[in-house]
């Protein structure tokens, strides 16, 4: 029997045609799928406006309009701590801090935003400067460069400093006081390769030739505030046609404006119960920012804060928490404009900016709405008796008339050995006037750090929490201290049980969660979250645990508000830790799969193999 080659070659063809059916879906398995590209900008961060140059005196009758629930001193740490707690339980990402540059003597910017940077590090929350182009210490352009420099190199590296798409992000108030000329010139020179974001005050798109987008700062001058976004925000982005790059439009709400005590050009804007804020909160997330600001958290004497005051309570704080839920969940609308007489009429401060440079010595600088206004009157200084956080992590004091060391371990809430043992001290020590003190650390000199509420606690480095044992302590005291039993006292410690205790022995109670993101480079495009991963050991519940490194808190300073270390998971755009570990996928080995594809494709071929011999057998017989 003669077979018939073409009925053979339909067969060969039908049993590949039937093979590569099957080995498709295999090898389309072994293929890792395109992960789509990061949106750039689009965050649904929501930021605010922070100002660390404050003391008692500088609130009260004649000098803000309203009045802190409890004044403070902006150079304790504890009211940092605070403040960074209040804001994230209300739905803010980060603060946005004034900051005169980075000199230190009677400058009290530089040192707070460093412990703020701290504070933030350790609850996932992120800070970023405001950058004050008229500060007293820039006498010159070569000033402001080198500031820039200076924060880039430093501020701007730690884990805690608010990153977009990956750069650090810059803000900057009075920008227009120098052309845009200059500001180009800076910029080539500072950040010639687009490093980082800057992001200018007002609405002057010329100045998008050396900045990467626009904020305006006060809307209050506006009777209808979505509508100014909106226009605002359709300039910014067609400016990226002319000078090309992204232009990242960052837009503001308010909850009113008060600066008539500093003679401001803008009317005062009532509050309307809060009409005024949910108005500009909803024309701010109607025009599709990048990031959204508040303005502001504590401008105590422009009168735009949300801070807890004497007048308002928590009311504006609470309202923030729903606004902010709302912006970033979608569901928030854009209200028509607040049912309140407007403002008697102002020009747009945001169409033009005029201003010129004054003279360095006569530089009045800090935020006000319009370059022709009255800016803020500086910061009173900090009275001596104010401790001041230092880089190095050190709290110093300056000692004043009838203090004693026994005064001040009680005033700050420390030992007396620990004082003695920081500043190598005897007991009989006699101190003077203008002598400084070490009255505690942010950073201890192991890298550990002091444990609010928890005086005889330290979190080391890798979040460790350990007990220093003291004279008195038990291991049953210890466990009660931050609510454990002893089995699981034992465990957490690997102590063995009945174990003797030594003096200054470091016993392990706990572990706190450490963050695993850095600003918005690890946002999710979509939905603009940041995760912290974690590994939870134990952690105390006896007290709540605070969300940042404490420092000695003076008498006229509340007590920090705390976060228990049982939240063990951080969404950044949420009020609230969630009690749930995040599992980290671990990504595919490259070789590994290559070496599974070039098997599976040594069984294809052989497969294929055993397939043609049948085929010629049947075909013989055939």
């Amino acid at each position: 029997m003669i077979s018939n080659p073409k009925r053979h070659s339909r067969r060969w063809h039908t049993g590949l045609l039937l093979l590569t059916c099957l080995l498709l879906p295999l090898l389309s398995r072994s293929q890792k799928p395109a992960e789509p590209a990061a949106a750039q900008g689009q965050t649904r961060l929501v930021l605010a406006f922070y100002y660390a140059w404050y003391s008692p005196s500088s609130f009260g009758p004649g000098l803000t309009p309203f009045t802190p629930a409890t004044t403070y001193f902006s150079s304790d740490s504890g009211t940092i701590q605070r403040h960074v707690n209040e804001a994230k339980s209300a739905g803010i990402d980060g603060f946005v801090q004034s900051w005169y540059g980075p000199e230190t003597t009677n400058n009290q910017t530089e040192p707070n935003f460093q412990t703020l940077l701290n504070v933030a590090s350790a609850v996932g929350f992120k800070a970023a400067v405001d950058f004050e182009t008229a500060s007293p210490f820039f006498g010159s352009n070569d000033d402001r460069i080198n500031a820039l420099r200076t924060l880039l190199s430093t501020h701007a590296q730690h884990p805690a400093y608010l990153r977009v798409d990956g750069k650090p992000v810059i803000f900057f108030w009075a920008n227009w006081i120098l052309s845009p000329a200059d500001w180009v010139v800076i910029r080539n020179t500072v950040d010639p390769d687009r490093n980082s974001i800057w992001i200018a005050e007002g609405g002057d798109t010329t100045y998008l030739d050396a900045f990467d987008g626009l904020h305006l700062y006060n809307i209050a001058w506006s009777g209808n505030p979505a509508g100014t976004a909106a226009t605002w925000a359709a300039n910014t982005r067609a400016a990226a046609q002319t000078y090309g790059g992204y232009k990242y439009w960052v837009a503001t709400a308010m909850p009113g404006w008060d600066a008539s005590l500093i003679g401001s050009s803008t009317a005062p804007r009532d509050r309307a119960n809060g009409d005024f804020y949910r108005s500009t909160f909803g024309g701010a997330a109607a025009s599709v920012p990048d990031m959204l600001i508040i303005t502001s958290f504590n401008e105590w004497v422009e009168g735009s804060q949300i801070e807890p005051s004497v007048e308002y309570g928590n009311f504006y704080l609470q309202l923030t928490a729903e606004l902010s839920s709302a912006y970033k969940s979608g569901s928030i609308a854009a209200p028509p404009p607040p049912t309140l007489p407007p403002p008697p009429p102002t020009a747009d401060p945001n169409a033009t900016a005029t201003a010129t440079l004054p003279p360095a010595a006569t530089v009045t600088p800090g935020p006000s709405p319009t370059p022709t206004q009255t800016a803020t009157p500086p910061p009173s200084p900090t009275p001596l008796a104010s401790p001041t956080a230092q880089p190095d992590g050190r709290i110093l004091y300056t000692v004043q008339s009838g203090d004693t060391l026994i005064n001040l371990a009680a005033q700050y809430d420390v030992s007396l050995e620990n004082l003695y043992a920081w500043n190598n001290l005897l007991p009989n020590s006699l101190l003077s006037v203008g002598q400084t003190l070490i009255i505690g650390y942010t950073v201890l000199p192991d890298g550990s750090t002091p444990l609010a509420g928890f005086p005889d606690a330290r979190v080391k480095p890798d979040g460790t929490i350990v007990h220093i044992v003291g004279s008195g302590d038990t291991l049953l005291l210890i466990a009660a201290t931050y609510e454990l039993t002893l089995e699981e006292l034992y465990e957490i410690s690997g102590l063995a049980e009945g174990a003797l205790l030594q003096l200054g022995q470091e016993l392990v109670v706990g572990q706190r969660p450490q963050p695993a993101t850095i600003g918005g480079s690890s946002e999710d495009p979509e939905l603009g979250l940041s995760v912290i991963e974690v590994t939870v050991i134990a952690s105390p519940t006896a007290e709540p645990e605070p969300t940042a490194t404490p420092s000695p808190t003076p008498t006229n300073s509340p007590e920090p508000t705390a976060v228990p270390t049982q939240q063990i998971a951080a969404v950044a755009s949420e009020a609230s830790l969630v009690e749930t570990a995040v599992p980290t996928p671990i990504p595919a080995d490259p070789i590994q799969q290559t070496s599974n594809l070039l098997w599976l494709l040594i069984g294809a071929v052989a497969v294929l193999l055993v397939a043609s011999a049948i085929l010629v057998v049947v075909a013989r017989r055939g």
